[in-house]
C-alpha cells in the first residue's frame, strides 16, 4: 500500500532525509548523587532498566520532577523520550511524561496552554514501552522542570532512558528573503462559510464593504477511508472554489486559500492532529501541487494558507515524518516551485509564536489565530462555563492586557520583518461586551498594520454577527452591536480604494 502510494503521488522519502540521530540536550543520569537526590519519591534500581540500564521506580501519587535549563533550545522544539513501563498508570490528562514552566510570570502571555502534554492513554499494565512528546520553546521562556508523572494517584511507574532530543530547526532567513513589515492595514475581511450564491459575495462587498475572504476547504466526511480519498475531496474542493471565482472576482475580493484539514485526525475545534507520519505529510505535498497548478495567476487569491492550526505535540524526533515547521518549509519549498509568485501564509502552533521560526523563502505571511481570553471567547460551547462580561477589571481583562499578548508576535514581526495577517479571530455572540471585545482587537491590529479575517460570515450562527446575543435566536438580524463594529471598521477598505 505505502510503495503505490508514493508512486501514486511523484514522490520519494529522498525529501524527507534519513533520520539522523537527534542531538540530545539533556538526558537523566541515575549514576549521578545529585541528580537523584532531586527525585523526591523515587528509588533507583540498578540494573532494573531495558538491557540492564539503570531504571527508576516511582509510586503515585509521586511525582518526581527535575529542572531541564533550556537556555540552549529556547525558540526551538524538542521531544521528550523515555522507556516506561507500570501498572494502573494515571488516568487523568497530564499524568505522564511533561514538560512544565519553572519561570515566573509564566502565563505573562497566556502561553502556559502551550505546554500541555498529548493526552495521557491510561494502561492497566504495560512492559517496557517508549513514550514520547514534543514541546516548543518561546523565545522569552525560563527554565522548565522535567516531571515523571505516569504514576498518576495510585499506579507505579517505572522509567529509564529519560531524554530530551532537540528538532532540527528550518534553514535561517536570510535578509533578502524578509518580505518587509506592513505597516498599513490594507485587507479586512471574514472567514467564509459554505458560500455558493452571487448575493452572499455581492453583500459582503458592497453592502458590508468587505475585502477579503479566507476560503475553508472543510466540511466533507467525519474521517477519510483512505489517503487516496483524502486527495479525491480536496479536488472537489478545488473545484468548488473555481465556481465561485468569477464572483470574487466581480466584486474586487480577494481570496485566502485555507486548507482546513488534513487526512488525519482533528479534535473538536479542528485543529489538525494528524499530520505527523510520511504518508499524511506525502498527501498533503500532493495535494498543495494540484492547488498550486490549478490556481497560480488568479490575481484574485491573497495567499495560501498551508495547514490550519497544526498541532504537532505528538510529533517524534525520532520519525522519518517533519515537525510542523520544518513540513511546512517543504510545503512551501514546492509550491515555489510551482507557483513563485503567490504569498504563502504559514501559521505557528500557537498564537505567541512558541519555538516557530521563520522560512527562508520570499513572500511568506505569518498568521496568528486569536481567541484570546479563551474562556471568554468560547463561553456556554460545549458546557463550558459562562464567565461573564469583557472587560473584567477583577479578571485583568482590558485592552492594555490584549496589548501584553500582542508582544510576542510584534517581537516575531520586528525581529524577522515580516508581516502578519490574523487568519482567525471571533466571539461567541452571547458572550457579554462581545462588541468591545472584536473593537479592542481589531483596534490593535489596525495599529500594527495587521491584515485580518474575523471568525466568521454566514457559517455557524454561533460565530454570526448577524445574530443576537441570544443563543436561542437563529433569525438573522438588521443590525448587532458586533456587525456595527466590523461594518466601521471595512469603511477603510473603501477608503484605502479611493
Amino acid at each position: 500500500m505505502r510503495r503505490i502510494l508514493i508512486l501514486l503521488l511523484g514522490t520519494v522519502l529522498s525529501w524527507q532525509g534519513a533520520t539522523a540521530e537527534p542531538a540530545v540536550v539533556f538526558e537523566l543520569d541515575l549514576s549521578d548523587p545529585g541528580t537523584v537526590a532531586q527525585l523526591e519519591g523515587a528509588e533507583v534500581i540498578r540494573g532494573g532498566g531495558p538491557g540492564g540500564s539503570d531504571a527508576l521506580k516511582i509510586t503515585g501519587p509521586a511525582a518526581p520532577a527535575i529542572r531541564f535549563d533550556t537556555k540552549k533550545v529556547r525558540g526551538g522544539a524538542v521531544t521528550v523520550e523515555a522507556m516506561v513501563k507500570g501498572e494502573k498508570l494515571g488516568r487523568k490528562f497530564g499524568d505522564c511524561l511533561k514538560l512544565v514552566p519553572d519561570y515566573k510570570p509564566f502565563d505573562k502571555y497566556r502561553e502556559n496552554w502551550a505546554y500541555r502534554p498529548a493526552a495521557n492513554v491510561p494502561l492497566e499494565k504495560t512492559d517496557w514501552i517508549r513514550v514520547w512528546g514534543t514541546w516548543r520553546i518561546p523565545v522569552f521562556a525560563g527554565d522548565f522542570k522535567l516531571v515523571l508523572g505516569h504514576a498518576g494517584a495510585e499506579g507505579t511507574a517505572w522509567y529509564s532512558n529519560v531524554r530530551i532530543l532537540e528538532v532540527p530547526p528550518p534553514e535561517p532567513l536570510a535578509p533578502a528573503n524578509a518580505p518587509g513589515v506592513q505597516n498599513v492595514t490594507q485587507y479586512r475581511g471574514a472567514m467564509a462559510g459554505d458560500l455558493k450564491k452571487e448575493e452572499d459575495f455581492r453583500v459582503f462587498a458592497e453592502e458590508w464593504g468587505g475585502n477579503l475572504l479566507r476560503w475553508q476547504f472543510l466540511q466533507g466526511p467525519g474521517s477519510f477511508d483512505s489517503l487516496e480519498h483524502y486527495l479525491a475531496w480536496g479536488r472537489e474542493k478545488i473545484a468548488e472554489l473555481e465556481k465561485v471565482m468569477p464572483f470574487l472576482e466581480k466584486y474586487n475580493l480577494k481570496v485566502v486559500v485555507d486548507l482546513h484539514r488534513g487526512p488525519g485526525r482533528m479534535n473538536h475545534v479542528n485543529s489538525n492532529l494528524g499530520l505527523w507520519d510520511v504518508d499524511q505529510q506525502e498527501t498533503i505535498l500532493q495535494l498543495w501541487r494540484e492547488i498550486a497548478g490549478r490556481l497560480r495567476g488568479r490575481k484574485c487569491i491573497y495567499g495560501y494558507d498551508l495547514v490550519n492550526e497544526p498541532v504537532d505535540k505528538v510529533y517524534d524526533v525520532r520519525s522519518e515524518a517533519l515537525d510542523w515547521n520544518r513540513f511546512a518549509e517543504r510545503l512551501a519549498r514546492e509550491i515555489r516551485r510551482i507557483d513563485p509568485d503567490t504569498p504563502i501564509i504559514i501559521q505557528p502552533t500557537t498564537m505567541q509564536f512558541s519555538g516557530f521560526r521563520p522560512l527562508n523563502l520570499p513572500n511568506i505571511i505569518y498568521s496568528p489565530h486569536i481567541y484570546e481570553p479563551g474562556e471568554y471567547t468560547h463561553q456556554g460551547i460545549r458546557n463550558r462555563a459562562m464567565v461573564g462580561p469583557y472587560p473584567d477589571d477583577a479578571k485583568g481583562w482590558n485592552k492594555e492586557f490584549l496589548r501584553t499578548l500582542c508582544e510576542p508576535i510584534r517581537a516575531f514581526q520586528k525581529q524577522y520583518n515580516v508581516p502578519i495577517y490574523v487568519g482567525e479571530f471571533g466571539v461567541i455572540r452571547w458572550a457579554p461586551g462581545g462588541e468591545r471585545w472584536l473593537d479592542d482587537w481589531i483596534s490593535l491590529f489596525e495599529e500594527y498594520g495587521w491584515d485580518w479575517t474575523f471568525h466568521a460570515y454566514r457559517e455557524w450562527s454561533g460565530w454570526s454577527v448577524e445574530h443576537s446575543s441570544d443563543k436561542d435566536d437563529e433569525t438573522r438580524q438588521a443590525t448587532t452591536p458586533r456587525r456595527e463594529v466590523i461594518l466601521n471598521y471595512f469603511k477603510r477598505n473603501r477608503k484605502g480604494n479611493e
